[in-house]
């Protein structure tokens, strides 16, 4: 985050439906810009003073990045509970030494502060200094968490932790209110929720889960430059190559699917970054165009414990690496594990994520998306590249960046700050002095992730994977391909579902089969996730058109027949 902050490609994520979000003018969007690039260089060389965390956290907020200011506020409020804990530990040490420091200098240098120099003149005075200063610190850092929460439409997060508030600081005045305000709110989102469901807008499950989440906007940060932004040519190159070596019959180009002409009041555009696959030779209805296999760029996770950690096959057999005694279905898994992800997870104590897996009823439960983050991580660690989002698997997705018309990533606090955090720690990464996992690299992973999965269900065990070959597809609501497990597995084997052509675009549908069913307004209603505008593809631009044939054609038959 201590890169410069560019004005244009500022974007807030926040999508408050109480205090809708405003952009900040320039000089706000610099003086701002500014303490956030000045608090990430203090952190790097004190990266255990909760304050300077809860500074930039505040900065952040106002800014538009909900997501990422609580990202800096939870680990503001970690160290001061280990400060303020009696019980001895290394964070806590860390803590109580950098605010001795901190508060002792500023008392004997700062000449706002030095007429209190006696309070901090002993070690034993100083010390409780420490105490008080952290305790009066951390109820400031609940101010804000409730701001945040606020900011990233969590409603229910927002009730939940008031409460909490409340008993966690008894004298206070100010979190009652929270509480009063925070059931309002829920109050008044469960009503308009209700309507949206008596009208047919959504189902009772999709009420539940927006009612109990918040959501925040995808988008690129203004300090990102442009290696995680764009796919350059050795990424393409990279992808090129892998589908040489699965396929003699498919190959993947530069598409010119999502460009758009000029419009009345718009003008046209380019998408240099979109990649999609043609046929290299004529292919017959039903043929296999490649089967996408377990590697560092496609995966699958499930929590079946009788599963192979590699593709999901259950059941295993006798193959395993030396390692330990995890056990897979065939020693090709057992190689793909060692080589892609098995050693940063080797001997750690992940299972408490494949514990609240297990329960999992749905493809999309949070729980399956904190395995795929894990999975996705220890990769990262196993490749040691420069970055994270340069891995094998990430460099390679996209977010659903940049729409006119873009959809919220649903996001609440336990699932999306969290649990992450808790991931990294398992991993024995430390979260205050590696910047490399820094909040918004968290979150733009979510983000890459969330574009590009789909849901498998093998035997009874809902999952979901990445399939990296199988992502380079582009949409239409008249596919001419389609994919299956053909081994029992997150193997997936795509094929031609009637004849294609030299030169011509293969096609997959984002939505599957149940889109055969949907008009073309509903359709492109649950497209708008992926693209941020109604689907163009032949189908839905014929059926529009008709469709407007036809409202006009009513229209002048009403007109003809009025008197």
């Amino acid at each position: 985050m201590d890169s410069p902050w560019r004005l244009g490609q500022y974007n807030p994520s926040s999508a408050c439906e109480v205090a809708p979000p405003i952009s900040l003018d320039h000089n706000r969007f610099a003086s701002e810009s500014s303490e956030v690039i000045k608090f990430t260089q203090l952190l790097a060389s004190f990266p255990y003073d909760p304050e300077t965390w809860l500074n930039r956290g505040n900065c952040l907020r106002l800014l538009g990045y909900p997501e990422l200011a609580l990202g800096d506020i939870y680990k503001a409020r970690l160290l001061v509970e280990a400060g303020i804990e009696k019980t001895s530990s290394v964070l806590g040490n860390e803590v109580r030494k950098a605010f001795r420091k901190k508060i002792y200098e500023l008392h004997t240098t700062n000449p706002a502060w030095m007429k209190w120099a006696h309070t901090v003149s002993t070690p034993e005075l100083l010390s409780q200094k420490v105490q008080e200063m952290l305790k009066r610190l951390e109820l400031q850092i609940w101010t804000e968490l409730m701001e945040g929460l606020m900011a990233a439409n969590c409603c229910g997060d927002y009730a939940r932790m008031s409460r909490e508030a409340v008993e966690k600081f008894p004298d206070d005045e100010f979190f009652p209110s929270e509480v009063s305000n925070a059931d309002a709110w829920y109050a008044q989102r469960e009503e308009v929720l209700k309507t949206a469901v008596a009208e047919g807008h959504m189902n009772e499950d999709q009420m539940t889960t927006t009612l109990m989440n918040g959501g925040v906007y995808p988008t690129p940060y203004p300090f990102m430059t442009k290696e995680f932004l764009v796919r350059d040519e050795a990424v393409f190159k990279g992808i090129e190559e892998d589908f040489r070596r699965v396929s003699t019959n498919c190959m993947v180009v530069r598409s010119t699917i999502r460009n758009t002409s000029a419009g009345e009041g718009s003008e046209a555009k380019t998408e240099d970054d979109c990649i999609g696959a043609i046929a290299r030779r004529d292919i017959t209805a039903g043929e296999t165009i490649l089967i996408d296999t377990m590697s560092s760029g496609s995966m699958g996770i499930d929590a079946d414990p009788a599963g192979c950690p590699t593709c999901c096959a259950s059941p295993v057999k006798n193959f395993w690496n030396t390692c330990c005694s995890v056990l897979y279905c065939s020693q090709s898994c057992a190689d793909v594990a060692i080589e892609t992800f098995h050693s940063p997870i080797c001997g750690k104590d992940f299972g408490y994520l494949y514990t609240a897996a297990r329960k999992a009823t749905t493809t999309t439960d949070f729980a399956l998306d904190a395995l795929l983050l894990m999975r996705v991580l220890a990769i990262s660690q196993v490749e040691d590249t420069d970055h994270p989002l340069k891995s094998t698997v990430l460099v390679r997705l996209t977010p659903a960046y940049g729409f006119k018309e873009p959809n919220l990533i649903i996001f609440n606090f336990e699932d999306h700050i969290q649990m992450p955090i808790t991931i990294l720690q398992t991993f024995g990464i430390n979260i205050f002095t590696n910047p490399l996992y820094d909040t918004w690299v968290l979150h733009t992973i979510k983000c890459r992730l969330q574009n590009n999965k789909h849901g498998q269900t093998l035997g009874d065990w809902p999952g979901t994977s990445i399939s990296g070959l199988y992502s380079m597809l582009n949409h239409s609501c008249s596919p001419n391909v389609d994919w299956r497990h053909d081994s029992a597995s997150s193997e997936v084997t795509m094929f031609a579902t009637r004849d294609c052509k030299q030169g011509e675009e293969l096609f997959i549908s984002y939505i599957g089969s149940r889109g055969d069913s949907m008009t073309v307004v509903e359709r492109r209603k649950k497209l708008m996730g992926w693209f941020g505008m109604a689907c163009r593809c032949k189908k839905c631009t014929e059926e529009a058109a008709t469709q407007e044939d036809e409202q006009n054609a009513l229209a002048r038959n009403v007109q003809a027949i009025s008197p």
